[in-house]
């Protein structure tokens, strides 16, 4: 029997609210989401570099084969809408052609955050898996430089570039990348401070998108709020990569995955994420402006006023860093 291919590819970014959306999806009677949620199959380039810097395959990286990636959506029955998110797609350089030769027709949804607040975000959550060994961002971004040489790489990154953090907010380049292989009808970019705002409204607009019935209603619940780990030394023991390995060897998808979730509510806690320093916060909306330009000119629209306006005004610096929401990542 021949597997249904999916059709639809949330294709990032990190820490920008794609875990709530890919729950909401895959609570809708004519969509199938995978589990698990990211396969990161198409992203080409970087299980490349993964492994020439590991000299072997990564369990990070777990959907080499296409037949392997396939079996994942082998449930999916007569589901309409039949997709995966996967927030590594936007950063690859390769992953909108593949997914295109593979799926052309398919949907693209991405999602974009203020650029300050992503790389703080993104920042924290490397430190949390292990694979950022400089826990203060200031000199993480310092060290760009040097670790595009090959220097003061850690040993448990999945893989090198994921900590080229002026790389990671060029919105620019990689949306570009799949407007220029997809029908842009099919291309749906969510801005995610209008979705940490407006959940219900985005998702409805999402279903009209998709064309399935928008007036279903999902079960919400908050996810992927900032954490951090009870004790580093067995957070660095626990997320081994040679231990995740040896896990998936042993037990079956849905057992490795429940494990999982068991070992994390064990080793990290729920914590308010700190403010970042309002000098840091002002001195990287200047390096990033540009990139938000050249971003708003593409998307038509004026992301400069929506993420950086309030930012400047002083006395809101904290109030907006303290701010509650929902979906805080």
């Amino acid at each position: 029997m021949d597997l249904q291919k999916p059709n639809l590819f949330l294709v990032g970014q990190p820490k920008s609210g794609t875990t709530a959306l890919h729950n909401y999806l895959e609570q809708h009677p004519d969509i199938y989401m995978s589990n698990p949620k990211e396969p990161r199959f198409f992203c080409k380039d970087l299980h490349l570099e993964s492994y020439a810097f590991h000299k072997k395959k990564l369990p990070y990286f777990s959907f080499w084969e296409e037949q392997d990636y396939l079996q994942l959506f082998s449930n999916s029955g007569d589901a309409k809408i039949v997709g995966e998110s996967s927030p590594h797609y936007l950063y690859s350089k390769v992953a909108a052609e593949e997914i295109y030769k593979f799926n052309p027709h398919a949907n693209i949804i991405m999602i974009l955050r203020n650029p300050v607040d992503f790389i703080y975000s993104v920042h924290s959550q490397l430190i949390l898996s292990g694979f950022e060994n400089v826990n203060d961002l200031k000199i993480a971004l310092s060290l760009e430089k040097e670790r595009k040489k090959g220097k003061h790489i850690p040993s448990r990154v999945y893989c090198p570039s994921g900590l080229f953090y002026s790389e990671r907010i060029k919105y620019y380049q990689q949306v570009r990348r799949y407007y220029d292989v997809f029908n842009n009808s099919n291309i749906k970019v969510i801005i995610f401070e209008d979705f940490r705002v407006n959940n219900y409204k985005v998702y409805r607009d999402t279903l009209k998108f998709l064309g399935v019935d928008h007036t279903f209603v999902p079960e919400t619940k908050m996810v992927n709020v900032n954490k951090k780990p009870r004790n580093y030394t067995l957070n660095i023991l626990f997320e081994s990569p040679s231990l995740d390995k040896a896990m998936k060897a042993i037990f079956p998808q849905q057992f490795y995955a429940a494990i999982k979730k068991i070992q994390k509510r064990l080793l990290w806690k729920e914590v308010p994420r700190p403010p970042m320093n309002p000098l840091l916060k002002k001195s990287l909306m200047g390096n990033y402006r540009a990139e938000v330009i050249k971003i708003s000119d593409l998307l038509g629209i004026d992301l400069e006023k929506k993420w950086f306006q309030k930012m400047y005004q002083p006395l809101m610096l904290h109030k907006l860093s303290l701010d509650k929401n929902r979906y805080r990542q």
